[in-house]
């Protein structure tokens, strides 16, 4: 008897305490995971300075962010199940919905013309003059998988023929949207270029490991027209969040919006501080495309008309067409930020 009375204490006490934990985990921070390429690349900066605003936990809920090597990636991985959201090329979308992977476009991240630039060897200076002569080279680039190209080859192979280089006249090769893949890839003479953002591509010329052979920022760049006010980056994830999970939704909406207005009173210089680069010259490096392109975040996440309209223009000349019976609208579930 004192045996199975000391026993039955012992069991009551182990469920008193999972009621204690599960209390416990229940009163704690809920978990938003979204999934962006980086660190800090330009598009991706309001969700990077959301937990360090400390607006997840203003709203009481805990923004766990992880970067994956490119936007592609990290939607992929949001299907998968490891994330709500993730940061993303509007223009990939339409392939996701292809494949049969439903995806919405729930708020704008930025848009115009994207800070995107082609740098080459420094020894290759020589021989390489202009985008027609890099037929035949070797390109480093963020591919995405195999049933998705990234949104910077579709746009790097649109700029390229427009310059009479086809998708088959250059070696692609694999290279992770980020500094250390960008600079390995030069610096081994794997590739004869890489084609990267802001603020990778400053940081690279600086460094002088890659000399800049063109910049889609130049106004005169060649090739560029109809590129101009296209949606870049979108805070994206699968409809399934959308129609299952409207709270996680509006959460992650409203984090967003309240970085997007602090970011459009803040100077450049303010901003990159806030996401506390220690090292002073890769903060120079991120401040100094901000400083040069206004206009380059959202101020509020919605979706312009104009843009939306540039986008379809842009998906035409890219060759990316929409599944039958759907229009560009059918990507976007922007219902949170237009409130």
């Amino acid at each position: 008897m004192q045996r199975r009375t000391v026993l039955r204490s012992l069991a009551v006490s182990a469920l008193l305490a999972g009621v204690k934990v599960n209390a416990a985990e229940q009163a704690g921070p809920k978990v938003i995971r979204v999934n962006i390429p980086g660190p800090h690349l330009l598009p991706f900066i309001p969700i990077e300075l959301i937990p360090k605003l400390g607006i997840d936990q203003a709203l009481g809920v805990q923004l766990a962010i992880r970067y994956l090597p490119s936007g592609i990636l990290a939607l992929e991985d949001a299907l998968a199940g490891n994330a709500q959201f993730a940061g993303v090329a509007f223009t990939t979308l339409p392939t996701f919905i292809a494949k049969g992977k439903p995806v919405s476009a729930i708020a704008v991240l930025s848009s115009g013309v994207p800070p995107y630039s082609i740098l080459i060897r420094p020894d290759l200076a020589g021989s390489l003059r202009s985008l027609k002569d890099l037929k035949g080279r070797s390109i480093g680039i963020p591919m995405g998988s195999v049933t998705s190209k990234t949104y910077l080859q579709v746009m790097l192979e649109l700029w390229l023929a427009n310059h009479g280089v086809r998708s088959n006249e250059v070696r692609w090769v694999q290279t992770n949207q980020n500094l250390a893949g960008m600079q390995g890839s030069l610096v081994s003479g794997m590739v004869d270029a890489v084609f990267c953002e802001e603020p990778l591509a400053g940081t690279l010329v600086r460094k002088k490991i890659g000399l800049r052979l063109a910049s889609l920022s130049d106004q005169d760049a060649p090739g560029r027209a109809g590129w101009t006010n296209h949606i870049r980056a979108v805070l994206a994830c699968p409809r399934d969040i959308v129609e299952r999970q409207p709270q996680q939704v509006e959460r992650m909406t409203s984090m967003l919006k309240r970085s997007l207005r602090w970011m459009q009173l803040k100077k450049p210089d303010e901003i990159v501080a806030k996401l506390g680069v220690e090292d002073a010259e890769l903060s120079q490096d991120l401040a100094n495309p901000i400083k040069r392109i206004p206009n380059l975040f959202s101020p509020d996440g919605r979706f312009k008309a104009a843009e939306v309209e540039a986008s379809t223009q842009f998906l035409a000349e890219t060759g990316t067409s929409l599944p039958a019976g759907m229009n560009i609208r059918g990507l976007i579930a922007d219902k949170w930020v237009d409130r």
